[in-house]
């Protein structure tokens, strides 16, 4: 069995060493500051251990039970609140955390006399607040699945862990004490692995944040330029390893600039977003589509021939003149033109084809617009 003493001290060490790490890493990026509430955190929990760990040689209990507990709840309840600032990016207030450590500074005092009561109340309130945070850890997004469910997973055990240890130590047999050792060794293990995981959550969350801003269309979230030249490309060139045909749409948003002129340019922006929408859903899993320009889309469709390319370029004109568009109350009637080239065992480059289904595109503009061609 592990040495409980041994183990505290180390915790006590390693939680030290964390706090100083996630200050550093608050100084490299000052606008993040969930990395120094979990530090605090880190050294809070670090005192309470020494806290803790004194109850036998000083006795002065309202410093190793109500001081000590109370840095125990505060670890939870300062773990939260830095998920709670970096999913909103903003000063979140303190208001809970004060109203919740004035209350259990009440109880721990009315209940000094009673050492385990003190303990059961204190664990119970921390299985609370750590079953609450995995909770509220759904969310946070956009963050890799598997990162926020081990979060969750450890916030959730630690919970169910805490509420059994206020259970054991409501019982005053001997044959518990065992069993609390244990529990108490599996919170201070449990804790420690949750705080190293936190800037795990917080970087894969940043670096999920930064994909999105360099290849989503910031108001339509469909793949910007850059990105649609790069997975455009590479889904042609997967159909030409397969020997399977492609095609290449362009789709222009007809008399677009009336539209911003009588509506403004809040009603265009939305017409764009209801356009992207409709695009989105007729769009099958390997398709890649983009808004490359004002009020230009592209699509390039994998393993289609001829007759399948012309099938979805018809139900996309028809879906989005179908579709009344509503904005503040007013219609507003939406009609696209869309060029298309097929791409059949061809070497040419993805920009090559697009100009293409740009020619194609005019030509349907030219026709009288909400009407496809093919080049």
């Amino acid at each position: 069995m592990i040495h409980l003493p041994t183990l505290i001290i180390t915790t006590i060490i390693l939680n030290i060493v964390l706090g100083i790490t996630l200050l550093v890493i608050h100084r490299a990026i000052p606008t993040q500051k969930s990395f120094k509430t979990w530090a605090l955190a880190c050294f809070l929990f670090a005192l309470a251990n020494v806290l803790t760990s004194l109850r036998g040689t000083i006795e002065q209990p309202w410093l190793t039970i109500v001081v000590a507990d109370l840095l125990i709840i505060s670890v939870p309840l300062l773990a939260l609140h830095g998920m709670r600032q970096y999913r909103q990016q903003t000063d979140v207030p303190l208001t809970s955390i004060v109203v919740t450590l004035v209350v259990s500074t009440i109880l721990l005092l009315s209940t000094l006399s009673i050492a385990h009561v003190a303990e059961a109340m204190t664990a119970t309130l921390c299985g609370v607040i750590y079953l609450f945070a995995a909770n509220y850890l759904r969310h946070i997004r956009p963050t890799p699945r598997i990162t926020r469910q081990i979060l969750m997973g450890l916030f959730g055990i630690h919970g169910l862990l805490m509420l059994l240890m206020a259970n054991t130590a409501l019982q005053i047999a001997d044959t518990s004490e065992t069993l609390f050792t244990l529990l108490l060794m599996a919170h201070l293990m449990m804790t420690t692995m949750t705080t190293l995981l936190f800037p795990v959550l917080a970087f894969s969350h940043n670096e999920r944040r930064l994909l999105k801003i360099a290849h989503l269309d910031e108001l339509t979230e469909l793949f910007n330029r850059r990105a649609f030249f790069e997975q455009g490309a590479l889904l042609l060139a997967q159909n030409k390893q397969l020997e399977k045909p492609s095609c290449i749409l362009m789709i222009d948003l007809d008399h677009f600039k009336s539209i911003n002129d009588q509506f403004g340019h809040a009603a265009g922006d939305a017409c764009l977003r209801h356009v992207a929408e409709i695009i989105r859903r007729t769009m099958r899993e390997r398709d890649v589509a983009a808004r490359i320009g004002g009020e230009e889309f592209a699509i390039a469709l994998a393993d289609v021939d001829r007759q399948q390319a012309e099938m979805i370029s018809q139900r996309l004109v028809e879906r989005i003149a179908a579709q009344s568009f509503h904005f503040d109350g007013r219609d507003i009637e939406l009609t696209v033109s869309l060029g298309g080239i097929l791409s059949v065992r061809s070497t040419r480059s993805l920009d090559d084809l697009l100009n293409d289904a740009d020619a194609a595109l005019y030509a349907a503009k030219a026709s009288g617009r909400n009407q496809f061609k093919f080049a």
